[in-house]
C-alpha cells in the first residue's frame, strides 16, 4: 500500500462534529422501572424534553 493509498483511507468515514455537537458520556443513577421507560420512550425523546425544560431562577 503506497503513502497516497493511506492518506485515501484515513479520509474516509465521517467528517468530525463541530465541538458544540458532540456528545459526552455521564452517569445517570435511576430505578430499573426508570431505565426500561427511558429506553421505551428513546433518547431522541430524553434529548427534547432537555431542550425543551425551563432551568429553575435563582
Amino acid at each position: 500500500m503506497t503513502k497516497q493509498e493511506r492518506e485515501a483511507l484515513a479520509r474516509m468515514g465521517r467528517p468530525p462534529l463541530p465541538e458544540e455537537e458532540r456528545k459526552v458520556n455521564g452517569s445517570v443513577r435511576l430505578t430499573p422501572d426508570r431505565w426500561a421507560k427511558l429506553r421505551r420512550l428513546g433518547m431522541a425523546w430524553l434529548s427534547k424534553a432537555i431542550d425543551k425544560a425551563k432551568e429553575p431562577k435563582e
